[in-house]
């Protein structure tokens, strides 16, 4: 068989599988689908009285949480490590939320209508963003763009956008589909996710002025007013009345309903942290959502685009698939062939309509194939496709799991087509009897799929000698061909990089440049590394130096050594460059030190690894010594560049007869520009922006 005979169409990349339809699947970013991860409540932060009544909240970028106590309406930052609370402002009455970004912590005071601007540095205002109708709720976006949705006299409503400084942006929302809306989020790619009343579901709303939805319609007795998406875009939910928070992928489908054991109070806000945990401030506490111990236990659902095989009736061959499935899994796979180009140019008009919501093109694919026409396999890793003819082949698969712990997942899969089999090289007395046919040639591709797959393998056997296509398992006797041993522990990534380099690290070996190299692979930090013999200056003469008849070397009042009547100074007698031979009785000699620049829990686990290559690498008659300066509040050696930077410049004074221009504006665009600190002066006519 050859490769011209037996074609293949992959899903390994994640653009490979974003050509399809991923309905409550998560898409891994190297590619690959599986059930979405799912907070489970963990725990309660209420140690102090204060966190007994959380209100508004949100998480920085450190895993600290404020929040505001709604019994005495003041602003609260605690710390889960240390368990420190501690009061940062007070006066946040009528604060209905509370957002952040890098620089700036924004309150949304509903009673007064405006949005309060706070620095992060010292709490203190930097601005208020005010003109508002009637402020419905806000949201702040990865740039720190600011969203107001206003509802307007006439009731209709608009978003006002401004940038983190406080100044409007133009925007172009669409919120001619909102009805009755009472709260709403940013999410990714500057998306706009606002919860409406009377369509009883969620709208997306883009920059472009695109409005849709609604995504998801809410069963009765499901009338959220509090939402928040974390970085991935996953969506929360909550009906603050009875405390249900639902869980919602980024296109809107369900994936779950979380629940806090025991607990029928009222929740205030909703936060997550940058690692996908979830918060929510209630009248008992914060509760605390774990994102990395169990999955959704709604069935996952992935239709593939249209895979055309560019051959009328067709017969498809073999599908093979890179799977991960513990126990109590399950993996279901159905497919559907056909010649109909008409039912190929609906479906993908559906699956690439930005316009549709996963649950809207979900529903439409079900109604268009009929799946229903054979029994799917179950749990297949590799599977021949039954006796159907059609240029184009549809797949649909299903992941789910019966215990909410184990995480069934797909990595890639391949479809091999058309049909080949060893049927071929038989007499045709063995293809007389339909039935015996199909049968025998289903049996006969088993072994021809398998002798494919190794001709494949030989054919490209060269890419198991390049550590950056090689696979994981055989990077290890990769090494060895180079003499280099790899730690179990090492990073797939690092270990490639390290094989990859050997050839330069070898021509340095036992350098500091050498070593330097091998250490920062490993690390990610460069080391510095200082020979001790080396500290000490060679002298050099330059024409300040004069030798005198007696040839006594001198440098103005300072007498150097005496040279004899036969001495010579080298045979050229101009030189750049001196070397200094390390005398071997020195303390020094044959020394050097390693200093690394990690923190101390990154010091701790490169230690030993750093200490094994330094003495295999090392050369052998030398010594030294390692040290980490990682943590800046250690005493010890201090190094400019490395572990110190100097600080306390003068700034630039202008006398009072300069002038700078007229209508000149100075600024920086960092947030640290035009704050005014304590014993701050500001002139006459100085306008502050």
């Amino acid at each position: 068989m050859t490769e011209e005979e037996l074609k293949s169409q992959v899903f390994k990349t994640a653009d490979q599988w974003n050509s399809g339809l991923s309905y409550r699947l998560q898409m891994s970013e190297d590619g690959g689908i599986t059930l979405y991860a799912f907070p489970t409540f963990t725990k309660w932060f209420r140690e102090a009285g204060e966190m007994t009544n959380a209100g508004p909240l949100f998480i920085d970028e450190c895993g600290q949480v404020y929040f505001i106590n709604n019994d005495n309406h003041r602003l609260y930052r605690y710390n889960p490590d240390t368990r420190f609370i501690e009061e940062i402002l007070g006066a946040f009455e009528h604060v209905a939320r509370i957002l952040a970004d890098k620089y700036t912590l924004w309150a949304f005071d509903k009673g007064n209508k405006n949005i309060l601007a706070f620095s992060r540095d010292h709490f203190q205002v930097k601005h208020v963003i005010r003109g508002f109708n009637d402020p419905v709720d806000f949201g702040v976006d990865a740039r720190g763009h600011v969203y107001v949705l206003d509802r307007t006299d006439t009731g209709t409503f608009r978003i006002f956008a401004h940038d983190n400084h406080g100044r409007p942006v133009e925007s172009h929302f669409d919120t001619s589909c909102l009805a009755s809306p009472v709260c709403m989020a940013a999410g990714k790619e500057n998306k706009l996710y606002v919860i409406d009343k009377d369509h009883n579901g969620f709208f997306t709303l883009t920059g472009a002025g695109e409005c849709m939805g609604p995504l998801n319609t809410f069963d009765r007795g499901f009338h959220p007013s509090i939402m928040t998406v974390d970085t991935k875009g996953i969506i929360y939910a909550a009906n603050a009345d009875d405390g249900e928070i639902r869980q919602f992928d980024p296109d809107g489908s369900y994936t779950g309903t979380l629940s806090i054991p025991g607990f029928t109070g009222t929740i205030h806000g909703l936060a997550c942290d940058s690692g996908g945990d979830l918060y929510a401030g209630t009248d008992r506490g914060i509760a605390f959502f774990s994102k990395e111990k169990t999955v959704s236990k709604e069935t996952g659902v992935y239709y593939s685009k249209t895979l055309d095989s560019g051959i009328e009736n067709c017969v498809w061959h073999r599908l093979a698939l890179n799977v991960d499935l513990p126990p109590r899994t399950l993996l279901e796979v159905y497919y559907y062939t056909s010649d109909d180009n008409d039912k190929k140019e609906k479906i993908d008009a559906c699956l690439s309509d930005e316009k549709k919501s996963a649950l809207q093109k979900k529903i439409y694919v079900e109604n268009v194939i009929p799946w229903q026409e054979q029994e799917p396999e179950t749990n297949p890793q590799d599977m021949l496709f039954r006796e159907k003819t059609g240029q184009y082949l549809w797949l649909k698969i299903e992941l789910s799991t019966f215990e909410d712990t184990l995480k069934p997942a797909v990595s890639g899969m391949r479809v091999y087509y058309p049909r080949i089999s060893y049927l071929r090289y038989l007499p045709a007395i063995y293809q007389e009897d339909p039935v015996s046919k199909e049968f025998l040639e289903r049996f006969l591709s088993i072994f021809e799929s398998r002798f494919h797959d190794r001709e494949v393998q030989i054919n490209t056997l060269s890419r198991y000698f390049d550590p950056q296509t090689t696979p994981g398992n055989f990077l290890e006797w990769l090494a060895s061909w180079l003499n280099l041993a790899l730690e179990e522990e090492w990073e797939e990534e690092k270990k490639k990089q390290l094989i990859e380099e050997a050839y330069g690290i070898y021509k340095q070996k036992g350098t500091p440049g050498g070593l330097s190299r091998f250490i920062a692979i490993y690390t990610g930090e460069a080391p510095f590394i200082l020979e001790h013999a080396g500290e000490s200056k060679p002298m050099v003469l330059n024409k300040k130096f004069r030798l005198g008849i007696d040839s006594i070397l001198t440098r103005g009042p300072v007498r150097g050594f005496r040279l004899g009547m036969g001495s010579i100074i080298g045979r050229a007698a101009l030189r750049e460059t001196a070397v200094s031979p390390e005398d071997p009785f020195l303390p020094t000699a044959h020394r050097f030190t390693v200093v690394l620049n990690l923190t101390a829990p990154d010091y701790r686990r490169f230690e030993t690894g750093v200490r094994r290559i330094l003495d295999e690498e090392k050369p052998a008659h030398t010594v030294y010594t390692l040290r980490n300066i990682g943590d800046m509040d250690r005493q010890g050696n201090q190094y400019v560049g490395i572990n110190t930077y100097v600080s306390g410049y003068r700034p630039l004074r202008l006398g009072e007869d300069s002038v700078l221009g007229t209508g000149l504006v100075v600024f920086d665009n960092s947030e640290n520009a035009g704050k005014v600190e304590r014993r701050s002066r500001v002139s006459i006519d100085t306008l502050l922006i």
